[in-house]
């Protein structure tokens, strides 16, 4: 009996401490906003047949108090969880429109941004003129920001979802599908929604051993461009892969191969670098 109240102690203790640590973290991401300790990193995307950038995926980092970059899986959850999540979503938001703002008249005019949301935000009632209201404080071309989604931010309520992702359509951003591949309710989604772009997520890259793992590579991006989609692939890491996806013909490359996730002040100077090699 004894044991069975050691083991119950233990688990109240456990519990009771992580309650506290996570009050504790929360604290912190209060404090984060306040300071604007939440940062914008940028991962490039490049056209596979130029080899120039073409885009860049939007990720956020904490560069804490403490001097620590904390990436994303350390916090997401937890603004999820206290309902924080739909702030930190408009947050990053803004930063992307304030950055193509600044990068409108300037050599990097033609780079665009992707913005990652949750399906939290994404299913609520007033989405879409929120983003209005934040996308009208700056001066950019709206095609130039895309809006990655996944498919369980239309799961959550796929009414609303739906009713937002065509509204913004409207305003003029463009809507990526993350994560392709990745399930078979994915593929169906191509035909059932509004999508410019598709990004194909990295397993089925890690598929392609063998040459089923090819076929599905090259059937899904066939499928995708003839629905009129664009389509990245994620994850490319080697040289093989690299040869892989663009002979394949997919139109845009994502991954280490090219670059990592950079903070804002070592983009500009990545980004002449990769253009003095493409020229030289």
């Amino acid at each position: 009996m004894s044991d069975k109240f050691g083991e119950i102690f233990k688990k109240v203790a456990s519990e009771k401490k992580t309650h506290l640590s996570e009050r504790k973290l929360l604290k912190n991401i209060r404090k984060g906003f306040e300071n604007q300790e939440f940062k914008m990193y940028l991962q490039f995307i490049v056209d596979s047949k130029e080899g120039k950038i073409s885009s860049a995926e939007t990720l956020s980092r904490w560069e804490n108090s403490s001097g620590e970059v904390v990436f994303p899986g350390a916090y997401i959850g937890i603004m999820e969880k206290s309902g924080l999540i739909t702030r930190f979503d408009y947050y990053m938001f803004e930063k992307v429109c304030q950055k193509l703002s600044e990068w409108k008249d300037s050599e990097l005019s033609d780079v665009s941004l992707s913005c990652n949301l949750t399906r939290i935000t994404i299913s609520e009632k007033d989405f879409a003129e929120k983003i209005e209201e934040i996308s009208n404080k700056y001066d950019f071309d709206r095609s130039k920001l895309v809006i990655e989604i996944t498919e369980d931010s239309l799961e959550k309520n796929l009414v609303v979802a739906m009713f937002n992702i065509i509204k913004i359509k409207k305003l003029g951003f463009r809507i990526a599908l993350d994560d392709i591949g990745s399930g078979y309710t994915s593929l169906v989604s191509l035909c059932e929604y509004p999508i410019d772009v598709v990004k194909i997520d990295r397993g089925v890259l890690l598929r392609t051993g063998n040459e089923r793992g090819k076929a599905l590579l090259s059937g899904i991006i066939a499928l995708a461009h003839k629905l009129d989609m664009g389509v990245i692939c994620e994850g490319v890491e080697t040289v093989e892969q690299n040869k892989l996806v663009s002979k394949s013909k997919c139109d845009y490359i994502q991954g280490w191969y090219y670059a990592k996730a950079l903070p804002l002040e070592e983009c500009e100077p990545f980004i002449e670098n990769h253009y003095a090699r493409c020229f030289r």
